[in-house]
């Protein structure tokens, strides 16, 4: 029997989706998923990474203008090591401490914080370990594995505090679903450790 849905206003005045939980997905769940999961539970922590990812995904659309230039690769490599260490010398070449894993659909606030306590967003340290950050999006709720973030996500974001590149995916039976954007002089360095990505006519010069 599907699940009933309806949409709201959330407060920063996105219009999204609310959905009814798994089967196996009890709404008081968030007891039993406390300490548990490494899901950010800070509401502060939260909407920062969360504005960041939605300018991202509005970046990714067109509606904003970026320097960034688009590579694009395949959704299903979220979850491989080859993946997690891609991030890791983004970190690196950024300066950045940390990125926020932030999934936008289903809905961070109206689905995973309404039924499990936690908001979908993991943080990213750099030298994470790709064995730790493979976990991290395996990790789901104790009684709702599936709706860990690396399974149950149809949009997600990877962005930094810099905002010197990012990463928007949107799950595709194509192999063109993950969106790197990153500065053009990091092209090269990108095709040379990950070698995944597919690299547009404009700028194969520079790789």
């Amino acid at each position: 029997m599907p699940h009933s849905s309806r949409y709201h206003r959330d407060e920063w005045g996105t219009h999204r989706q609310m959905s009814g939980p798994p089967a196996g997905c009890c709404k008081d769940q968030a007891a039993t998923v406390e300490g548990y999961m490494k899901w950010v539970e800070d509401e502060n922590t939260f909407k920062a990474a969360y504005h960041r990812a939605l300018k991202c995904a509005a970046t990714d659309s067109g509606r904003l203008r970026t320097s960034l230039q688009k590579l694009t690769y395949d959704s299903v490599d979220t979850l491989t090591n080859q993946f997690a260490g891609l991030i890791q010398n983004l970190l690196e070449w950024s300066g950045d401490d940390e990125c926020a894993f932030v999934v936008l659909r289903p809905d961070p606030v109206y689905y995973f914080h309404h039924f499990f306590g936690k908001y979908a967003e993991l943080e990213i340290k750099r030298g994470m370990s790709a064995a730790d950050y493979l976990a991290a999006l395996n990790e789901g709720p104790p009684d709702s594995p599936a709706d860990a973030l690396g399974t149950n996500y149809s949009e997600y974001v990877i962005t930094p505090p810099s905002h010197r590149w990012f990463i928007h995916t949107l799950r595709s039976v194509e192999n063109d679903g993950g969106h790197l954007w990153i500065p053009s002089e990091w092209v090269d360095r990108v095709v040379a450790i990950y070698p995944y990505v597919t690299v547009p006519e404009s700028l194969q010069k520079l790789a």
